[in-house]
């Protein structure tokens, strides 16, 4: 029998929209604008994500980050989402959703973790994101892990599901693809950068501030040059130029 590894092999992943209205990695798009540099946005009946069709497709263990703005109120469950699709495009399963807004219309953002049960039907279970504001960019991380998903908002944990978590390929699981998508006429959503970093990988640090350069110091007035001993002092000469260093720096010099 094959030995699972215990460290996920996928590989690092990062798109942040810079190629026009080239979807890139997002092969599977309908609806999309791509009308501003370095961002998607989602209106109407619109989405992308990446191609599934089986086990292995998308990403397993790890940390997903996305960059993104969810906007409008609306009631019922039409809007957008932040989702991680089952790599075998089967549905019910094991969806794994970075951020919904709920249907109550009080745009209050929450995350998901979906499955089948024994009848096929869909259950899920969710966690409200208390305080995070619609209208404007949060990163939304979902990170997946044997036995737990934890949710964040711009860094900020905002919600762990420890039942249910599914599997994913390396485990004997199956594993999901990135997508976004919006389904109503009240609500938006714009996507600016996506990126995941497997399990055992280093999580990569914000990038740090640029240090200024140190401002040089003023080369100091140089020292008069001795006269060679054969060519007379010009006395005069030097007194106008002790006297101009005086009145320029406060220092007189001979």
């Amino acid at each position: 029998m094959a030995t699972v590894p215990s460290i996920e092999t996928d590989v690092p992943f990062h798109h942040s929209f810079e190629t026009g209205n080239n979807p890139g990695p997002f092969q599977d798009n309908w609806g999309i604008d791509y009308s501003t540099f370095g961002e998607v946005h989602l209106t109407g009946i619109s989405g992308m994500k990446e191609l599934a069709g089986g086990p292995s497709a998308g990403h397993g263990y790890g940390t997903y980050t996305i960059n993104a703005k969810f906007e409008g109120q609306y009631a019922g469950f039409h809007g957008a989402a932040l989702i991680l699709w089952p790599g075998d495009n089967s549905w019910p399963g094991q969806e794994l959703n970075l951020a919904e807004v709920t249907p109550d219309g009080s745009g209050r953002q929450y995350g998901t973790v979906h499955w089948a049960d024994a009848s096929g039907n869909n259950q899920y279970e969710l966690r409200i994101f208390d305080k995070v504001q619609i209208g404007i960019f949060h990163d939304y991380t979902l990170v997946w892990e044997p036995n737990q998903i934890t949710f964040k908002v711009d860094g900020v944990v905002t919600g762990i599901i420890t039942d249910h978590v599914p599997l994913d390929f390396d485990a004997g699981g199956i594993n999901n693809t990135i997508g976004f998508l919006n389904n109503g006429s009240d609500s938006s959503l714009t996507v600016r950068q996506v990126d995941y970093t497997p399990l055992g990988a280093a999580v990569p640090p914000p990038p740090a501030a640029a240090v200024p350069a140190p401002t040089a110091a003023a080369p100091p007035s140089p020292a008069p040059v001795a006269a060679h001993a054969d060519t007379p002092v010009d006395w005069n000469a030097l007194a106008a130029q002790a006297q101009a260093n005086f009145d320029a720096t406060g220092f007189w010099f001979i």
